[in-house]
């Protein structure tokens, strides 16, 4: 029962947490003569389409790496409060419920890392769909 009740609410604070996630950032063009010839539609099309070709070259918008390592670093940590927490008030730690806890909360650290950085995505990303955009004739000062 202690263990469904830890998932559930686990569950719950990972769905919440994705549900915070922001749309991912679009790049911010100045205004030069191709920017003023083709518009800002068209603009924001191309920069749809060099996303997509960043996607399908393997170059993610999400850093893997970074979402892997929040996640075990939250179920460490959850996993040791659990330990601690059980020893504190005196009852033998249930090992189980306390590596269940931490897989959850260890899945809910990645999908906030990924709803992080969904907003700006990986450096790598944002890169690609830079120099995608200056092929084209765009010039991008940013990211909104």
């Amino acid at each position: 029962m202690k263990n469904r009740l830890l998932v559930s609410l686990t569950s719950v604070a990972a769905l919440a947490l994705s549900g915070c996630a922001t749309p991912v950032a679009k790049p911010a063009f100045y205004p030069n003569m191709h920017y003023q010839q083709v518009g800002p539609a068209q603009a924001q099309a191309d920069a749809q389409a060099c996303a997509s070709l960043a996607d399908q070259s393997g170059v993610g918008a999400v850093n893997k790496i970074d979402a892997g390592r929040a996640a075990a670093t939250g179920a460490a940590g959850v996993g040791a409060a659990g330990v601690v927490g059980s020893l504190l008030s005196g009852h033998k730690p249930d090992m189980r419920d306390i590596a269940a806890g931490a897989a959850a909360i260890g899945a809910a650290g990645a999908a906030a890392t990924a709803a992080g950085q969904s907003v700006g995505g990986s450096n790598m990303h944002r890169q690609f769909v830079q120099q995608c955009l200056a092929e084209r004739g765009y010039q991008v000062i940013g990211w909104h």
